[in-house]
């Protein structure tokens, strides 16, 4: 018997780094603090209740939703209303952390602190990842009544500091909420540190200049030969840990470069290798950034329970072709463009596009499940993101064709953070894995 996938794997991956590294830098103790990440769909992934944040597990966390509600998992953390009341106020932010860090906690229970400023301006880097701290009055935990008063001051206010218990903070991603708590955590320590001194403290103007900005979403152009890996793992992964949202426009790299051609400026391009080294020439893409990404195969696809056919030979292939009520190919993707060459070198074009289904775009094994053909031939990335159809297999050695991919950001997105930061995950060395897994290859060296 199989188990029932878990829901967004990577966003839980990410939210479990997180709640590890609070862990391993003591912002949490024992079973307190907790972690919630607002997901693509709306819901919300959160830490259970009595989590230890050290061991917690992917499958361990619950699901709740806009309100609060336990939908998944084991039960919520007794505080996930405070998160959900959070995130409602913050439609820019995706994560939320909660801790009982020891120095902020110790400030909480100060006397005499300004409820709408609870911590000075003390360093540029508070100011930048923080900004203001309101506090808020003492609520018992799990005290439902709290919900209210902070969904109300986290309208203004990505972190506040609740009396007597310690920090929440909004971001628009996980790395950016570690970073803030920890940064609260030690602009709480030095404000104790300097309790009874003369210091001085950042000036209005100087705070106003480096408060914190919400990331630019990135714009990416990207071949349908690459959409699986994206879409499945490393764009939720990358998003839920940067905060940084992709706009993902997905096409043949031929219809991509119409649009360039057109004027189209994407931040991020992801396509056939050669076109890029061409647009890098020409300067629409840096040039400097331009990497490979990987390699991908042409395979052969039936509907999902049709009887198995034999490509493991150019002969066993050609029987195939021929055979087929009709062979579903793309006409403008980089396959097709390669497939069409392939049955005239093999003397069957005639034969086969004779019945053939043409796709002009997209995925040709959507064919398959509406009964248009019985074959799809495509890059077998492209073919496995259709769940009803079935890879039998990839084109023979002597007949295979392989299309490198490269990535490179465009020249006008060079200075940019975000499309940079866009750029180094798509190329680290983890990324290769959701590759794999959609049916790619490494490239060449």
């Amino acid at each position: 018997m199989t188990s029932t996938p878990l829901s967004h794997p990577a966003g839980r991956a990410a939210l479990v780094a997180t709640a590890r590294a609070l862990a391993d830098r003591a912002l949490v103790h024992g079973r307190t603090g907790n972690v919630s990440l607002r997901t693509g769909d709306g819901t919300i992934l959160i830490t259970p209740t009595g989590a230890d944040l050290a061991t917690v597990r992917p499958g361990d966390l619950s699901v709740i939703d806009a309100a609060g509600a336990h939908r998944e998992g084991p039960p919520p953390s007794k505080e996930a209303f405070l998160h959900a009341a959070v995130l409602r106020a913050r439609p820019d932010a995706r994560a939320v952390v909660h801790t009982h860090s020891p120095h902020a906690a110790a400030v909480s229970c100060l006397d005499g602190l300004d409820t709408d400023d609870a911590l000075p301006p003390l360093t540029a880097y508070y100011a930048m990842r923080v900004g203001r701290l309101p506090l808020l009055p003492y609520f018992a935990p799990g005290d439902m009544r709290l919900a209210a008063r902070a969904e109300e001051k986290a309208r203004t206010h990505a972190a506040l500091l609740l009396r007597h218990h310690g920090p929440v903070v909004a971001a628009p991603g996980l790395d950016a909420a570690l970073e803030a708590v920890e940064e609260l955590e030690q602009t709480a320590r030095i404000h104790l540190l300097l309790r009874g001194t003369d210091h001085s403290r950042l000036t209005e103007r100087q705070r106003t200049a480096l408060a914190p900005q919400p990331p630019y979403p990135v714009r990416m152009f990207s071949a349908l030969a690459i959409k699986k890996a994206l879409d499945e793992t490393l764009l939720e992964a990358f998003t839920s840990t940067t905060g940084i949202g992709v706009d993902g426009v997905y096409e043949p790299t031929n219809v991509l470069l119409d649009q360039i051609e057109a004027g189209a400026r994407p931040d991020v391009l992801v396509g056939v290798s050669g076109a890029l080294e061409k647009l890098a020439a020409a300067g629409v893409l840096d040039a400097s950034s331009l990497r490979p990404l990987a390699r991908v195969g042409i395979g052969v696809a039936v509907p999902r329970g049709a009887p198995a056919v034999d490509v493991s030979s150019t002969d066993a292939l050609v029987r195939a072709l021929t055979s087929a009520r009709s062979v579903a190919y793309s006409r403008t993707g980089a396959s097709g463009v390669a497939f069409a060459a392939l049955l005239a070198r093999l003397g069957i074009a005639e034969e086969v596009n004779s019945r053939a289904t043409v796709v002009e775009k997209g995925f040709t094994a959507l064919a398959l499940t509406d009964g248009r053909a019985d074959l799809a031939v495509q890059q077998l990335s492209e073919l496995r993101f259709v769940p009803d159809a079935h890879v039998v297999g990839r084109l023979p050695g002597e007949v295979q064709h392989y299309t490198d991919l490269s990535v490179a950001l465009g020249a006008d997105a060079a200075h940019r953070p975000e499309p940079a930061a866009l750029l180094r995950h798509l190329t680290a060395a983890p990324a290769q894995d959701a590759y794999r897994a959609a049916g790619l290859e490494e490239p060449h060296p």
